[in-house]
């Protein structure tokens, strides 16, 4: 984690940058900040001092808490919907080998102690329960995701009616969501987080082949 050296009159030295350079530096502190600490530890102050510039220059990008807060949640989602996005669309794989490149990258990603990922989504969604604005946007990413999950069923069964498709589609997201949860908060999770692996690919693609 990035800490810069407090200058003699105590705050953090200014460092050279301009608003290309300077707001994404912002963002992925706001991200690593809001994993780490959470809600309660997401402040401006914190995040200025770990990128290494004044207060009032991160509120000149960035005026308020909430402000920040949406950009950190906004681009965080971004990225990771993207990067399953590239998985489940990857046109040099076959349907079954997307899945099964999905769902180790899921494994990998998820068991990780050391991923903001994780830590990142369980802290966006209890804040979403408390929070109107981040609710809104957790059902939005929520029906990305949905739809993403419905074309790789589409692809793996074509011959399905759009409703199955969207049936089938839902159960491989709610699972997928459970995975997430379960290999963080569970011990057979943390001790034995590949033992599923096998299954689940199996288990995903028997449901969008032969129903649920």
């Amino acid at each position: 984690m990035k800490t810069s050296l407090p200058n003699p009159s105590g705050e953090p030295r200014k460092r050279r940058g301009n608003r290309t350079t300077r707001i994404p530096e912002i963002v992925d502190c706001a991200i690593r900040v809001f994993a780490v600490h959470g809600d309660s530890g997401f402040t401006q102050r914190r995040i200025a001092s770990e990128v290494g510039i004044q207060l009032s220059t991160l509120q000149h990008y960035f005026d308020t808490r909430d402000t920040l807060l949406r950009a950190a949640i906004e681009e965080s989602s971004r990225r990771y919907l993207h990067h399953s996005q590239t998985l489940i669309r990857d046109p040099h794989k076959s349907a079954e080998e997307r899945l099964a490149a999905f769902v180790d990258d899921s494994f990998d990603t998820f068991s990780d102690a050391s991923t903001l990922v994780t830590p990142f989504a369980l802290e966006y969604w209890s804040l979403s329960e408390r929070n109107e604005w981040v609710r809104e946007l957790t059902e939005r990413n929520s029906e990305r995701y949905h739809a993403l999950f419905c074309e790789l069923v589409g692809c793996l069964n074509p011959a399905l009616s759009l409703e199955d498709i969207r049936l089938r589609g839902a159960f491989l997201y709610s699972h997928w969501e459970g995975l997430l949860v379960f290999l963080r908060r569970t011990t057979f999770g943390r001790t034995e987080p590949l033992a599923l692996k096998e299954p689940v690919k199996a288990r995903w693609l028997a449901t969008a082949r032969d129903g649920l």
